[in-house]
């Protein structure tokens, strides 16, 4: 009895966990929303709920511990054994503690928070939590395109960049659990200052927030502005579809940034496919296109030869399908 009631929830009466349980509880963390996924091996998602993320660090736990908990007992009633809790955040996470250790401002309060241990001590169920880069990758590992592949990058485009990196098979995590922060890749050594405290990243010049910034520099785009001022990656898109040359010239510079960044990623890990997620990809060409033909240029000839550049097949729900994989990755272990 002690080991699911001491501390913490009795989840036998919600479905219990099981290593070989045929479904997951996923969360998706964002600066916006909270989101709660139950996701089955096939990658269906069976039930859902999204709220507007808390604006402090215990009402985000509260809010977590809550949608866990409708999550189980979701599965309770549909007689469906839990594998496992995945979460997936913004911010860096030490994926072998399950804290987080540092977020992005978009999150409030999010350091030093010991997420793994505070949910699956009140549930007295495996948990796991990652960041959202690393969580695209495994839901392309687990789900999508990566589930072929050994060697290969995802990278996620959206307000900001991120992404994650698989290397014979497995996750690439680092000596200290930080690896893939693939946006923070320098392509400008006299460049802006970032938010990581290094210069010229590749997230200030190709994300939705560096090409806002960047068009922000321009006189002529930052007429584009809309009724309050706001100048956004979207209006740029929509600018150069209509035929606006400065703004077509921006997405063009855009993508080369992205691409010089992803050469050099080429070159290091040599993967077999770059896999692109995030809603920056409905901004279609001319910033894809010159991201495509910018790799294959700048990147070694051996490397970039048999090269697949592909879009994710759920490029909006890498949160709750990564959270997802976490858990089934970890049982296949």
């Amino acid at each position: 009895m002690a080991d699911h009631m001491e501390g913490g929830r009795d989840t036998r009466e919600h479905g219990g966990s099981s290593p070989g349980g045929d479904v997951a509880v996923a969360i998706d963390l964002g600066g916006t929303n909270l989101r709660l996924g139950v996701v089955e091996r096939s990658g269906d998602v069976i039930h859902r709920k999204k709220q507007a993320t808390p604006g402090s660090r215990d009402a985000i736990l509260r809010a977590i511990g809550a949608l866990v908990g409708d999550g189980i007992a979701h599965c309770g009633d549909a007689r469906r054994p839990v594998a496992g809790v995945g979460i997936s955040t913004g911010g860096q996470v030490d994926y072998a503690t399950g804290v987080i250790v540092s977020a992005t401002a978009l999150i409030p309060d999010w350091s030093n928070v010991p997420l793994r241990d505070v949910i699956g001590g009140e549930y007295h169920i495996p948990v796991f939590a990652d960041n959202d880069g690393n969580c695209a990758a495994a839901a392309e590992k687990i789900f999508g395109r990566g589930k072929r592949l050994r060697d290969f990058l995802c990278l996620v485009l959206g307000t900001g960049i991120g992404g994650g990196v698989y290397v014979d098979g497995k996750m690439l995590r680092g000596a200290g659990n930080f690896a893939g922060e693939l946006g923070h890749v320098s392509v400008d050594a006299g460049g802006p200052e970032c938010s990581c405290g290094g210069r010229g990243c590749v997230e200030l010049y190709a994300s939705g927030s560096g090409i806002a910034r960047w068009a922000g520099e321009d006189t002529h785009l930052r007429r584009l502005s809309g009724p309050h001022g706001e100048l956004t990656s979207k209006i740029i898109g929509e600018a150069s579809r209509a035929g606006d040359a400065h703004a077509t010239a921006l997405l063009k510079a855009a993508g080369e940034r992205l691409g010089l960044a992803a050469a050099g990623m080429v070159n290091v890990f040599n993967p077999e496919c770059i896999i692109l997620a995030g809603s920056l990809l409905e901004l279609g060409d001319p910033y894809l296109s010159e991201f495509r033909s910018t790799v294959l240029r700048r990147a070694m000839k051996a490397p970039v030869r048999g090269l697949g550049i592909e879009r994710s097949q759920f490029p909006q729900e890498g949160g709750i399908l990564g959270a997802a994989a976490l858990v089934f990755e970890e049982a296949a272990v």
